[in-house]
């Protein structure tokens, strides 16, 4: 009996220190949103996940984190923003404050739906296209989002992984939503006919 209660007493100490170690991996693998440009997505204060062994992997909509171009911030502070252009993408944006995108390679214009953008007119770009080994990011706060509207294009080395998880506030934890897509322009509608 006494073999059985020291097997299971090292069990349990065993346990104990392997849930330490992953609460200790995560927290140093983890980043925090300094700000409300990710709102409603992301609030001041949550604690992510950081997926650093993603940076090579990134897709479209993924948010992620990067350093923020030096001649916006100075150098040394990171952003958490959403990527909307990818490489070789043409990137755009309508009268009425709607993004267009025209994925590489393809002749058909797309507009992104994002739920959590209540765009404001008056913030009409002309079309870029986005370099090789760079990213088109917005923040989901459209009104209060420094973002490539400001500062351009992001290096793909400055992108240090993608955030899909939220630790804390352990009332909010979990994986975060992903609902933003690209829809078709309608042949015809002001945003097929933006000129280049």
């Amino acid at each position: 009996m006494r073999r059985v209660l020291t097997a299971s007493g090292v069990g349990a100490g065993v346990a104990a220190f392997v849930a330490l170690v992953l609460v200790v991996a995560a927290l140093a693998f983890s980043v925090t949103v300094d700000g409300t440009s990710m709102e409603p997505t992301l609030k001041n204060g949550d604690r992510m996940f950081l997926e650093f062994w993603t940076h090579d992997e990134i897709e479209r909509f993924d948010v992620v984190e990067a350093d923020a171009p030096s001649a916006v911030s100075g150098g040394g502070t990171q952003i958490l923003k959403r990527v909307i252009g990818m490489p070789g993408d043409r990137v755009s944006i309508s009268r009425d404050a709607r993004v267009l995108v025209r994925p590489a390679g393809e002749d058909e214009t797309f507009v992104v739906e994002n739920p959590a953008w209540s765009a404001e007119a008056g913030a009409e770009l002309e079309w870029l296209t986005v370099p090789e080994d760079a990213y088109w990011l917005l923040g989901d706060n459209w009104s209060a989002s420094t973002d490539s509207r400001s500062f351009g294009f992001v290096d793909a080395d400055a992108v240090h992984g993608r955030v899909v998880f939220r630790m804390l506030p352990l009332r909010r934890n979990g994986m975060i939503t992903r609902d933003v897509r690209l829809a078709p322009v309608e042949p015809g509608s002001i945003f097929g006919s933006i000129s280049e």
